[in-house]
């Protein structure tokens, strides 16, 4: 009998309610200037007309597997990719993005740049209301030891926590699943992936295009979920203290900028939610010396501080502002 080769990069799509934007996304993969990969279209329950277009892309074209199965949320998705992918390494692209030609090849040229490296992140376009700007300029490549990418990542300097734009080694996933259930579920696991890697190799040119949508998750206002985007950065930071103590500073700074990330979307909180308003306040207020004193905390991250000590009136005529010119 003759085995079936496997591919070389699996790239899994989760695909829900995105008829509109899927097929920009899914001709951008199959563009790609390397033919060694599959994509795997799991939809994820859609009610749209999504599976009749991945349906349709799967007869078309060999390197493209279809998966059917009930909603269950984007980690979900994400994890029956995982189960069914055969190749040596994978990549996540969400179904509303789109990525340049040479996306799989340069990521697959940055991880492979760095003996022991399984995890390569590419620069990107962040697209919003039809302008792009690639989100860092500078395009020179970094390889980082865990240590070093967790202080970046902590101080949000050029590592990120998105799933997507990224290679991975398929044994950073060998026991390692997305939270099912939760948001910000990028967060939550990313601790665990720089503790599978003893390099992370990020740079280039932008690679992927990240289209920022007023109906996203990210951009929904305040509810019980909202909240969870703390928990999610807490495991994040205690897995980071664990590994490496003197990161403490770094943490607190992380910590306290996700406290005022949640606080910039309870300006008209119902009144049941005020009590943990307070209750964040309080807290940043707390730790803001700590952090206005760290040299490498952001200049937002302490004039945010500053302006919540005088009372939330100027914190969030400071957020509004910032919102226009940044």
């Amino acid at each position: 009998m003759i085995r079936e080769r496997k591919p070389l990069i699996s790239v899994i799509v989760p695909v829900y309610r995105v008829e509109a934007y899927l097929e920009k996304c899914v001709n951008s993969i199959l563009a790609q200037d390397m033919a060694d990969f599959e994509l795997i279209l799991v939809d994820d329950g859609s009610p749209d007309g999504c599976g009749v277009i991945c349906r349709r892309y799967a007869e078309a074209d060999s390197r493209v597997r279809y998966i059917r199965k009930e909603n269950g949320g984007l980690s979900d998705a994400r994890n029956a990719g995982i189960d069914a992918a055969r190749g040596e390494y994978l990549s996540f692209i969400d179904a509303d993005d789109y990525v340049e030609p040479t996306y799989l090849s340069c990521l697959l040229s940055l991880l492979q740049s760095a003996p022991g490296c399984k995890v390569s992140q590419a620069n990107h376009f962040v697209e919003r209301n039809g302008k792009s700007r690639p989100e860092y300029p500078e395009e020179s490549v970094h390889a980082l030891s865990a240590r070093e990418a967790f202080e970046a990542v902590l101080y949000h300097d050029r590592v990120d926590v998105s799933g997507w734009g990224k290679l991975y080694h398929r044994s950073v996933f060998a026991s390692l699943r997305y939270p099912e259930g939760r948001l910000y579920e990028d967060t939550w696991i990313f601790g665990d992936v720089l503790l599978s890697t003893p390099v992370y190799v990020y740079g280039g040119q932008p690679q992927y295009h990240y289209v920022q949508r007023d109906s996203s998750i990210v951009n929904r206002g305040f509810s019980d979920q909202t909240a969870q985007f703390i928990e999610s950065v807490e495991r994040l930071t205690d897995t980071a203290l664990q590994a490496y103590p003197d990161l403490k500073p770094a943490c607190d700074r992380r910590l306290t900028h996700a406290r005022l990330s949640v606080l910039r979307y309870m300006e008209r909180c119902p009144a049941e939610y005020q009590g943990l308003r307070d209750e964040l306040r309080a807290t940043v207020l707390n730790s803001g010396p700590a952090v206005c004193a760290d040299p490498r905390a952001p200049r937002r991250d302490k004039l945010a501080i500053r302006l919540l000590g005088l009372g939330y009136f100027a914190f969030y005529k400071g957020w509004a502002l910032y919102n226009k010119i940044r």
